[in-house]
C-alpha cells in the first residue's frame, strides 16, 4: 500500500499517492543522471506534482487568495487535525468548537462542503484574519492580497513565530536570502516567498504580486551539488522541485514562482523565544 502522506512536507518529499499528490511531469531540464530516493541523493529530473485535498486540486480560491491558501497549508503542515478535515470533512474524536484549528469555520462543520469547498472556506477565514489591522488599525484592502506582515502575523507552526522581511534576491544579498530560507527547509519549517517583477516590467510589479509556498523535503541534491527547493505554487496547485540557486540571481520567468521572476519578501520562522 503506497503511504499516504500527512503533511505538505511528505508530498513534496514523497510525490507519493493516493491522498495528496498526482505527478503530471517534469519541471524542465535535466538535474543529472542518478536516480534516488535519500538524502544528498543526486536527482535524474525535477518533478512536478498535483496537490490535492480528498482528490480535489489544492488552488487558491480566487486571484487575490494566494497568500491565503499558502497560510493554510503552512498551518496544515504542522497540523494534523486541520489536515484530516481539509482532506476527508472529518475531525478526530472529543475534538470540539472550542477545540477547532482557527481556519476551520464553525459554520463549515455542518455543511456539506466537498473538499474544495473546504479548502475555500478555510482561505477565507485565513484572509479575513490577515485583513484585520493590516495598515495599523485599518483593515488591509481585498485587491493587494496578503500583506506579508499579516501572513507573519497569523501564520501557525508548531514551536515558531513568523517575521517578514523584504529581499533582494540578486548578488550576495540573494544568497544571504537563500541561506536563511534552506536553513529554515532544513530544520522542516515551511517559508512564504513573496514574488514579482522589476522595475524593467513596469512600477506595479516592483513590489509582491504572488505568494508560494517553499516546503520541507528529503534534502536531496542535483549532480552539481546544488539543494533541490520543492514549491507549492497556489494558482497551479502544483509542487514544483527547483535547484535552490535557481532562486537567486533570475533573469526569466518560473512557474514555480507564479510565473513571476523575483523573490521579493519572505516571512522566516523563528524560535519562539527569540
Amino acid at each position: 500500500m503506497p503511504l499516504v502522506p500527512r503533511s505538505l512536507g511528505d508530498i513534496a518529499a514523497r510525490f507519493a499517492r493516493p491522498v495528496r499528490t498526482t505527478p503530471v511531469g517534469r519541471s524542465g531540464g535535466s538535474a543529472g543522471v542518478a536516480s534516488g530516493g535519500g538524502p544528498d541523493t543526486p536527482l535524474e529530473q525535477l518533478r512536478v506534482a498535483r496537490v490535492e485535498w480528498g482528490g480535489a486540486l489544492a488552488v487558491q480560491a480566487d486571484e487575490t487568495s494566494c497568500g491565503a491558501a499558502c497560510l493554510v497549508m503552512l498551518a496544515a503542515t504542522g497540523d494534523p487535525v486541520l489536515a484530516g478535515w481539509l482532506d476527508s470533512g472529518e475531525l478526530p474524536a472529543g475534538v470540539g468548537l472550542g477545540d477547532l484549528p482557527p481556519e476551520i469555520p464553525a459554520l463549515a462543520l455542518g455543511a456539506e462542503l466537498d473538499a474544495g469547498g473546504r479548502f475555500a472556506a478555510a482561505q477565507q477565514v485565513v484572509r479575513g484574519l490577515t485583513r484585520s489591522r493590516g495598515l495599523g488599525p485599518l483593515p488591509w484592502p481585498r485587491s493587494l492580497g496578503t500583506a506579508p506582515w499579516a501572513a507573519a502575523r497569523v501564520a501557525r507552526f508548531p514551536g515558531v513565530r513568523y517575521v517578514s522581511r523584504p529581499v533582494d534576491d540578486r548578488g550576495a544579498a540573494g544568497q544571504e536570502m537563500l541561506s536563511l530560507v534552506l536553513n529554515a527547509l532544513r530544520q522542516g519549517l515551511p517559508v512564504l516567498l513573496y514574488t514579482g517583477g522589476d522595475r524593467g516590467t513596469g512600477l506595479a510589479t516592483a513590489m509582491p504580486r504572488h505568494v508560494v509556498l517553499a516546503v520541507p523535503g528529503e534534502g536531496r541534491v542535483t549532480t552539481e551539488g546544488v539543494p533541490v527547493v520543492s514549491i507549492y505554487e497556489p494558482h497551479s496547485g502544483n509542487v514544483f522541485e527547483v535547484p535552490a540557486d535557481s532562486l537567486v540571481d533570475r533573469t526569466e520567468r518560473s512557474r514555480a514562482l507564479g510565473g513571476w521572476t523575483h523573490v521579493q519578501w519572505v516571512v522566516l520562522p523563528q524560535p519562539l523565544s527569540s
